[in-house]
């Protein structure tokens, strides 16, 4: 297995499909080296995590599952102490925005993948990281509110941490910020655009490592100007602008980007992952926590 994202790569060689359901060789020893993981280290960091939350008066009783634990122990390179930091913030949002937990159907979020709002892409890059892309000109508020976005955002963020190998190489965004209608603009304010960043940078355990910002609009520079004070630099740095969307063929290999953007990928829709995914057991397990109180 190579890492980059060699424009010639090829897909089942260089590139592995989105869903994987575990970690090759190549990448376990990458989770060995870039998050201090180790089976014994694993196995007394879960059992640590454990006894902090049920200690705790906002988390005891909670019924974590394993994966979900590993996941916050991966973001934080195994450091306990952040990792139940973290949890601790995911149970508070959680808590103050459970509807952007509630009412989750395979019918209800089947529009975004039409609409391609949001899409998940069926192929990784080559390093492994999992690519979301959002596309706002497609949004229409009228008939997908913005609540409704930002259940599907957090829904397609945690759905995809399922998989170890988003857990160990994290995120690749696409964000296609073209954008015409004028309404918009009225959804950019500072506690949406907050809420959404908080929420996906500090609370959920994901790594983000490269975010892609195409075809500038007078709705995504009002909404840069309202969150950037909050982005910390360590993002800021991951954060490439591109003024013709096919110059991200410098980042990706043809074969995983759409036609559109300069790939080669034509059928791209992920019906059976989002069938999966919206099982009754997997919806009952959201975010790893097993029997939480509606």
């Amino acid at each position: 297995m190579s890492e980059g994202n060699e424009a010639t790569a090829r897909i089942d060689e260089e590139i592995l499909p989105f869903e994987l359901g575990y970690l090759p060789e190549y990448f376990q020893k990458k989770a060995a080296l870039e998050l201090n993981e180790t089976p014994e280290r694993k196995e007394q960091s879960i059992q640590e995590l454990r006894e902090f939350l049920e200690r705790n008066k906002h988390t005891t009783g909670l019924i974590f599952e394993d994966y979900s634990l590993i996941e916050f122990l991966r973001v934080n390179k195994y450091n306990a102490v952040k990792s139940f930091s973290q949890i601790k913030a995911y149970v508070a949002l959680r808590k103050k925005n459970s509807q952007l937990f509630q009412n989750l159907s395979y019918e209800w979020l089947v529009k975004t993948f039409y609409d391609r709002t949001l899409t998940v892409l069926p192929w990784r890059c080559p390093d492994g990281c999992t690519i979301i892309i959002v596309e706002l000109e497609n949004w229409n508020p009228e008939t997908f509110p913005l609540d409704q976005v930002k259940k599907a955002i957090f829904f397609y963020i945690i759905q995809a941490l399922r998989e170890p190998m988003t857990q160990v190489n994290g995120i690749k965004a696409i964000i296609d910020v073209k954008s015409t209608n004028i309404n918009h603009l009225r959804y950019c304010t500072p506690s949406n655009l907050y809420l959404i960043y908080y929420g996906l940078q500090e609370v959920c355990p994901c790594r983000y490592k490269e975010v892609h910002l195409i075809n500038d609009s007078v709705v995504f520079r009002a909404a840069w100007f309202a969150i950037k004070p909050f982005v910390s630099e360590k993002i800021k740095k991951r954060i490439h602008f591109h003024n013709d969307p096919k110059t991200l063929v410098n980042f990706f290999p043809k074969a995983i980007l759409p036609k559109y953007y300069g790939g080669d990928l034509e059928n791209f829709q992920m019906w059976d992952w989002l069938k999966r995914s919206t099982t009754r057991e997997k919806l009952n397990t959201l975010g790893g926590i097993r029997n939480w109180p509606e």
